[in-house]
């Protein structure tokens, strides 16, 4: 008799444990994830392709992660903001941020080598802030996931700043640069589109540093001046 009242007791208790779930998350069901459901961090490349090549090693450095201190913030000029959820169990999000920047760069061949340490004064060297990297899945039935990235970046050379911005870049799943399925656990999908505003936001970057790099609008010469090869397309 015992064991069926507590059976009873228990099988009520679930549908309330659920609803309390549901109302401590709020509306962002990103606090609401099941683990081991996500893949690793995708490789998403920005297939960017440098006009010249700049005969230098850029050293890519770990960057810094300032997440804490610009949460709540609204990035890319929409009303998603900085936030404390991302789906990372074992890789922590400078080293993937750090990862993403060298296999690109290498890849749209910018500079003649990428490297994650200076191997001279001489060489280029890019810094980085994390000011923004996570997800939001916002929604009770019908979800919007939205992955949030922003990077301030500075290039140095010879210990001076030649270029210095901030990027932001935020995409959901319903935007055409979203590249992962419409249908997969949630944090799969924060994960693809984490993976996709990163890859935007690199491609602005790049383009924006070489645009400045061609028109002479770097404050150090040795950059501009230096010789230059074609990228070949």
């Amino acid at each position: 008799m015992r064991s069926t009242v507590a059976n009873e007791r228990c099988r009520h208790a679930w549908p309330a444990l659920a609803i309390c779930v549901l109302v401590i998350a709020g509306c962002n069901r990103a606090a609401v994830r099941v683990p081991g459901g996500s893949l690793s961090f995708p490789a998403t490349p920005t297939h960017y392709l440098a006009q010249k090549t700049y005969p230098y090693n850029a050293a890519v450095l770990l960057p810094i992660d300032l997440r804490r201190e610009h949460y709540e913030e609204p990035v890319a000029g929409t009303r998603w903001t900085g936030c404390r959820t991302d789906p990372f169990w074992t890789t922590e999000a400078p080293v993937i941020i750090r990862d993403h920047i060298v296999t690109e760069l290498t890849a749209s061949k910018l500079f003649a080598r990428v490297s994650q340490v200076p191997s001279e004064p001489s060489d280029i060297v890019i810094r980085s802030e994390i000011h923004a990297f996570c997800s939001q899945a916002v929604g009770f039935i019908f979800l919007r996931v939205a992955g949030i990235s922003a990077l301030k970046i500075t290039v140095e050379r010879n210990g001076r700043a030649l270029f210095q911005r901030k990027f932001e870049r935020v995409v959901t799943d319903a935007d055409p640069q979203y590249s992962g399925s419409k249908v997969g656990f949630i944090e799969q999908v924060m994960t693809v589109t984490m993976a996709d505003s990163l890859r935007e936001l690199l491609k602005d970057f790049f383009a924006r540093f070489e645009r400045e790099a061609q028109v002479g609008a770097l404050p150090n010469p040795s950059l501009q001046s230096g010789p230059a090869q074609a990228a070949g397309r």
